[in-house]
């Protein structure tokens, strides 16, 4: 069998393939590296600390109850 010819829009394709190729670059401003600011940790008042305390408490709460009643869930469940 002989070899097919590539057409005009074929050549044109791989010819602007090859172009994007080979024409990119890694810029230098890619590679280095940033100095970023380091953010000191924030002091939190006694009344912010309370509420804090409470919300860490509730989600502490719900997420136990949430899981007893899976468990539950899945003991009703795996005996019938």
């Amino acid at each position: 069998m002989s070899k097919q010819r590539k057409t005009r829009s074929q050549k044109i394709h791989s010819q602007k393939r090859l172009e994007e190729a080979s024409a990119f670059s890694v810029k230098p401003e890619w590679i280095k590296k940033s100095d970023k600011s380091i953010v000191s940790p924030v002091a939190l008042s006694k009344d912010e600390l309370h509420f804090f305390k409470t919300d860490l408490t509730k989600t502490l709460f719900l997420t136990m109850l949430v899981l007893a009643l899976e468990l539950a869930l899945w003991q009703y469940l795996s005996r019938h």
